[in-house]
């Protein structure tokens, strides 16, 4: 048994890893499917409350949504990325594992923070375009002093 596990260590280690991600994704994907039909089904009966009384609809900012979701799924992505390159250079113990270790997250923490820059700046843009278009609505009245 020792000399099955010192001749096939890396490769248990993958199969280890790969059973962890895939038993995480099959408890985690289910219950954010019901955490986004429970907030779906809330926005539903808010939107019905305020027709029934007679209030305008709340729209949903779709956009800056969008650019949420991007801000925090991407880092969390290029981490995962990142974490299974160093795993396999350490499973299949490759001489450069630190250089090349280094490198991939050098530059996942340059994608990461990029991800992170940008989608709070869109998300900073898509407000002022909408406290911009807020003001517009106001009609303008050139009799008015």
């Amino acid at each position: 048994m020792a000399q099955f596990l010192e001749n096939h260590s890396g490769e248990l280690i993958i199969l280890v890893l790969c059973a962890m991600l895939l038993g995480t994704l099959l408890i985690v994907v289910p219950q954010l499917l019901r955490a986004h039909a429970r907030t779906a089904e809330m926005f539903h009966e808010e939107q019905m409350r305020a027709l029934e009384q007679g209030q305008p609809l709340v729209q949903p900012d779709i956009p800056a949504r969008m650019a949420g979701r991007a801000t925090v799924v991407v880092p969390c992505v290029v981490v995962c990325a990142a974490g299974t390159v160093t795993c396999f250079l350490a499973a299949y113990k490759s001489e450069n594992v630190t250089s090349v270790s280094l490198a991939v997250w050098a530059v996942a923490g340059v994608v990461s923070l990029a991800a992170i820059t940008g989608g709070v700046a869109l998300m900073g843009r898509l407000a002022q375009l909408q406290a911009d278009q807020e003001e517009e609505e106001v009609p303008y009245n050139p009799l008015g002093r």
